[in-house]
């Protein structure tokens, strides 16, 4: 059959799944566990059901509204969205997202060593400034909306009050959802709410999960402290700058020096500054081996040369995915084989704290995302 741009495809055989088991209920819906008999994996459906069935139309565009913020989010630390069957008709739709084994954060932590709390600590964080690098906010965090898996994966659940911030205005949410606190950051008063109270709440969370657990010692409780405070003005700013504070935190402790440190920032910055943007989601390269040896056929084929000729090259071989690049050629070869000299001598320990501080300015590079329209043709 002919079609033209515009034609409507529709499929003869819809999805079937398997009945496990219910999940549980929630304010805007119920859940249950189906399985893929082809794939032999489960999901989790959730129904749009509010429990107050007069507001079914009220609350209905937000369910809408948490399909298209989840579709777009590809990230290990947020629960992913895998499709959805949506009916307007009757004012209802379903999610199929991924299943998650495991407990909530406050019984996972509990009785838990310091190690374990500074792992979930740092993987909340890298989900969260995930989502302010594509300007979505939760505006639930609580307890019950952070899993941990039984692995020890962070998964944060539940965007049915989360929004997408415009690019354009920056508008700030006025809603206040989040897990109960005693008292509220300033700007609540004046009917904010943005990335920084996303800081605060999330901040005030964790904190109270390491007094009610009598954790002594926390290693990163400076950084807490200036994510509670109650001014904006003095609270950290961004959970990128709370990477960066981590970042460099790992480097004090594994007592790199000033010359070392020196080397690394010349040459990250170089490599940073040439990456145009990252195409749907960032992968990267993270055994030390495979990066020298790629450093090593860069340098070889450098050899006379005094800057480097093709960019990709030298990107490539930190990153393993799409991504667009200057091609203006100014990177010094000269930086690249001190950052290869100063990076081969490293223990495996050190080699993995550069690569994983590497990754994470990766991470501040503007991503964009190509449409899937799940056709198949």
């Amino acid at each position: 059959m002919e079609m033209n741009p515009g034609h409507i495809v529709k499929f003869i055989r819809q999805k079937e799944y398997t009945y496990q088991r219910k999940v549980g209920r929630g304010g805007t819906g119920k859940a249950i566990l189906v399985k893929d008999e082809i794939t032999g994996m489960n999901f989790v459906c959730k129904k749009y059901s509010p429990y107050n069935a007069d507001r079914q139309n009220e609350y209905f565009p937000r369910f809408i509204d948490e399909i298209k913020i989840m579709y777009l989010l590809s990230h290990k630390n947020i629960v992913r969205i895998y499709n959805y069957f949506l009916y307007p008709e009757h004012t209802t739709g379903y999610i199929l997202m991924e299943n998650i084994e495991g407990e909530a954060i406050n019984n996972y932590l509990l009785f838990q060593s310091n190690e374990v709390f500074e792992s979930i600590f740092i993987q909340l964080i890298e989900g969260f400034e995930y989502l302010e690098q594509n300007k979505v906010l939760h505006r639930d965090i609580r307890n019950e909306n952070i899993l941990i898996t039984n692995d020890g994966v962070v998964k944060i659940i539940d965007f049915g009050f989360g929004k997408k911030i415009e690019i354009e205005s920056e508008k700030e949410a006025s809603i206040l959802l989040n897990w109960p606190v005693s008292d509220f950051p300033e700007e609540i008063h004046d009917r904010k709410y943005n990335h920084q109270t996303e800081i605060y709440f999330l901040g005030k969370l964790f904190n109270k999960l390491l007094e009610d657990y009598d954790v002594s010692g926390f290693k990163y409780q400076h950084i807490i402290d200036k994510m509670i405070l109650s001014n904006p003005k003095k609270r950290i700013e961004s959970f990128y700058e709370i990477m960066q504070c981590l970042s460099e935190d790992t480097f004090v402790e594994i007592d790199f020096t000033d010359y070392e440190k020196a080397i690394y920032i010349t040459f990250v910055e170089q490599l940073i500054s040439h990456i145009k943007l990252i195409k749907n989601e960032l992968s990267t390269v993270n055994e030390p081996k495979e990066i020298i040896n790629s450093l090593e056929s860069v340098i070889k084929n450098s050899l006379l040369e005094q800057v480097l000729q093709n960019n990709n090259d030298l990107i490539s071989c930190f990153i393993d995915c799409g991504y667009t690049y200057s091609t203006k050629k100014d990177i010094k070869i000269e930086t690249i084989r001190d950052f290869y000299a100063f990076f081969k001598k490293l223990s495996n320990t050190r080699q993995n704290i550069l690569i994983s501080n590497i990754a994470t300015r990766l991470k501040t590079i503007k991503t964009e995302y190509e449409e899937d329209d799940d056709m198949p043709f």
